[in-house]
């Protein structure tokens, strides 16, 4: 009795344990991107008291000539003159949200197969995921937010033990026969528990791993979320910050105070695919009840292991994403033609925005009726350029000119 009693303890992990070989279909992985953002750039209004003394005193006298009325004059004081944008730095840097999901395959139309490879007992005990970036993007993995271990822990169960002893003294052949009982006994209560691998990760240049192990009543079917920084190699460019002003139009066109050049970083390749991917690799361990599944409890359990991989490309990137919303002026007939300026004779660089929106006033601005239609446009001591020639503003309209995304 007392041996049957042992053997029916539920502190066991299973009652039977066999490794089967290798199944890479009882597990599935997918990938996808629940946010991407990059760094927002920083804006600084330009306004009387942003400036120094001197220029407070010059800004003064050239709006007390320009506005003698008193009104306007006050208006156009407590206005902004300008806003300097200052573009990011770099546009190689990414923020990305990777959501890992993991499946594992439930066919229920064998489940009283005896040679089938489900019930509903079965779990993921162990995953390994590896998420790689092939050298040839140039991209590389920046940092993460899995540098600390998470672990688990799950209580098992409560063991008491408890011992006792029981003595019996009789006194006999004398005139007073004396009984005596000693009860001597001792109990112990132990707790057992486990701890158990929640979450581990490393991270190199082109290589993000992540480790989970699952446990008793612990599946690995669901979501893993890592937060990661990605940074392209950069290449640098210019882009054209106009700075209008807003203290009103001249004949109907607005005053353009100044012309920026800001060098950036963008994302270094020779080539930009429409999709950039990685190539995502998971190993697992899975544990398959063949006996014993109808009770919750897993110690009666008989039990088969499997080891599986599976490997897949899954995109990282689109098109969209990782490359930067620039605009240029140009147009789309036949063979696709820019604006560009010329700093020296071997040296000639796209005029290009950081945004619509800046595009937009400078094209108006160069097109406008006020303007002389055929004398050139200058940015700077340098001409503007369409195919090679210097460009007219009467030439922007009769060629049509429009604003277009550079990528």
């Amino acid at each position: 009795m007392l041996f049957a009693l042992s053997s029916c303890t539920t502190v066991k992990r299973f009652r039977s344990a066999e490794y089967k070989g290798e199944d890479n279909k009882l597990v599935d992985v997918e990938l996808f991107h629940a946010r991407l953002s990059a760094e927002p750039g920083k804006v600084q209004e330009k306004n009387l008291w942003t400036l120094s003394a001197n220029a407070q005193t010059r800004l003064v006298q050239i709006l007390d000539e320009r506005y003698p009325d008193n009104e306007q004059f006050m208006t156009v004081l407590s206005g902004s003159y300008g806003s300097n944008k200052l573009p990011v730095e770099e546009y190689t840097r990414k923020d990305l949200r990777m959501v890992f999901t993991i499946s594992k395959s439930r066919d229920y139309a064998r489940l009283n197969d005896a040679g089938g490879r489900f019930s509903p007992a079965d779990r993921i005990e162990y995953l390994r995921l590896s998420l790689e970036i092939p050298e040839s993007y140039r991209l590389h993995f920046h940092e993460w937010n899995r540098y600390t271990t998470e672990y688990g822990e799950l209580h098992i169960a409560d063991v008491s033990f408890s011992e006792n002893l029981d003595l019996s003294l009789d006194g006999s052949g004398t005139a007073l026969d004396m009984g005596t009982e000693v009860r001597l006994g001792r109990n112990e209560k132990q707790g057992i528990s486990k701890r158990y691998l929640k979450l581990n990760g490393s991270i190199s240049d082109y290589k993000a791993v992540i480790e989970s192990e699952g446990t008793r009543e612990v599946d690995l079917t669901g979501n893993v979320v890592a937060d990661v920084s990605l940074a392209f190699a950069g290449f640098p460019q210019l882009l054209m910050v106009p700075v209008f002003g807003d203290t009103g139009a001249v004949d109907g066109m607005e005053e353009l105070l100044a012309l920026k050049f800001v060098e950036v970083l963008v994302p270094a390749l020779e080539e930009a695919p429409d999709t950039l991917f990685a190539d995502l690799a998971l190993d697992y361990i899975y544990r398959h009840v063949q006996s014993g599944w109808k009770t919750f409890a897993e110690w009666d359990d008989g039990v088969e292991y499997y080891r599986g991989r599976l490997l897949k490309q899954v995109p990282l990137f689109l098109k969209r994403d990782y490359l930067p919303s620039f605009f240029c002026i140009g147009n789309e007939r036949g063979e696709r033609k820019a604006l560009k300026f010329r700093v020296s004779p071997e040296k000639e660089y796209l005029l290009q925005f950081r945004d619509h929106k800046d595009a937009s006033r400078f094209l108006y601005w160069m097109q406008h009726p006020a303007r002389q239609q055929e004398e050139p446009v200058f940015i700077g001591n340098n001409k503007l350029l369409y195919e090679g020639e210097a460009i007219t503003p009467g030439e922007l309209l009769r060629n049509q000119l429009k604003v277009m995304p550079v990528y």
